[in-house]
């Protein structure tokens, strides 16, 4: 598999407001999707067989509303576009002009057929991928009324995840074609908006589970515009049948560490700090760091294998309050030094990538004592 253009898009923030000065990129003040993460990262045909042809996906999303309510949701909407094999067209997930509105995104994609198969993508097009309720403790399924007359009628709509269609393959490509060995990448468009899942639910009652899967899309795309919203990418390889690597799997984080010590979960006591001081924050790995890096097959645009060589994690830090002075650290051992605010309740967030598209977060809470 080709390492190389596997790596990870950042995640891509568009925010409807704009102006001259701009808030560091580490702190968090208002509506953010920090990472979106598929389980497994790399996925095969169903022909294949090297790898499952189906990932669940789940957003990091973030916010101090959210942190300080534990009852907030934001919904999150995919749609997925699927490269079909041989074409090298542009995925229209990426364009700028859709990602600023996702009506045209949305229209193309086929609810009726996300109704039947939920999840599934289109070879060559559009699809829906399913939707989140995210909040401080992680993201679940959105539950909506299709009778908001009747508590009893809630029901769960497809769950955010990404699956090939049964008749894609590679395999069928030329044999010099370096996607047999490269592989494609399908793209997942996540789409957070400050709404929760009864704010999206229809005012009347709705026949069946695809109406109401279509009149919450309706108003998803509503309120887009209206409220606080923000869109994000994420590349899900797909392997070719030659790929030379084995299957990629997603880093693992245990905590934040303070002082080698697990910081609480937020929700839990938060760890108590003094105001105005430097602390140092670390990323808590469950194991050996040079065990936990996986190894790869680098290979060229042409399918050419080059070297052997082992992941290159990185971690990106993000707070609340409080002012960090490395956004990135590149060695679990290397700090991400945090000036604590004179008070306040900070939560900070630590997202581990392998820059091959495997993502892992943990969070931690904070207090500025007296």
């Amino acid at each position: 598999m080709n390492r190389t253009f596997a790596a990870l898009v950042p995640v891509l923030a568009l925010t409807a407001a704009c102006g001259p000065d701009f808030d560091p990129a580490s702190e968090v003040q208002g509506l953010r999707v920090l990472a979106i993460r598929a389980e497994p990262p790399e996925i095969a045909p169903a022909s294949d067989g090297s790898a499952p042809a189906r990932a669940e996906l789940e957003t990091l999303v973030v916010d101090p509303a959210l942190v300080a309510d534990p009852a907030r949701r934001a919904v999150v909407l995919h749609v997925a576009c699927t490269p079909a094999p041989g074409d090298p067209g542009p995925s229209p997930c990426t364009k700028l002009s859709e990602l600023s509105n996702p009506a045209a995104l949305l229209a193309g994609a086929d609810l009726a057929a996300a109704c039947a198969a939920p999840g599934v993508g289109a070879a060559g097009g559009i699809s829906f991928a399913g939707l989140e309720a995210c909040g401080r403790d992680g993201c679940g399924p959105v539950a909506v009324r299709r009778d908001p007359a009747d508590p009893g009628s809630a029901v769960s709509l497809p769950r955010a995840a990404y699956a090939l269609p049964a008749d894609y393959t590679l395999s069928a490509l030329p044999a010099s074609s370096p996607e047999r060995v490269l592989g494609l990448e399908v793209t997942d468009l996540a789409l957070a908006l400050d709404a929760t899942p009864d704010e999206l639910a229809p005012a009347s009652a709705v026949g069946s589970d695809c109406e109401l899967l279509g009149a919450v899309a309706a108003r998803f795309e509503a309120e887009w515009s209206r409220r606080a919203h923000v869109a994000a990418l994420k590349r899900i390889r797909v392997r070719g049948p030659a790929a030379p690597s084995a299957p990629n799997h997603n880093p693992v984080l245990s905590a934040v560490g303070l002082d080698g010590v697990a910081l609480p979960a937020p929700g839990e006591p938060p760890a108590a700090v003094a105001p105005s001081v430097k602390i140092q924050l670390l990323p808590l790995l469950p194991g050996s760091f040079e065990e936990l890096r996986e190894t790869y097959v680098e290979c060229d645009a042409a399918g050419q294998p080059i070297a052997t060589r082992q992941e290159d994690w990185t971690f990106s830090w993000f707070t609340t309050a409080g002012e960090l002075e490395k956004l990135h650290t590149n060695q679990p051992a290397e700090a991400a030094e945090l000036t604590t605010p004179v008070a306040g309740a900070p939560t900070v967030w630590v997202v581990a990538r392998d820059l091959i598209g495997g993502v892992a977060w943990r969070a931690g809470s904070l207090a500025v004592s007296p």
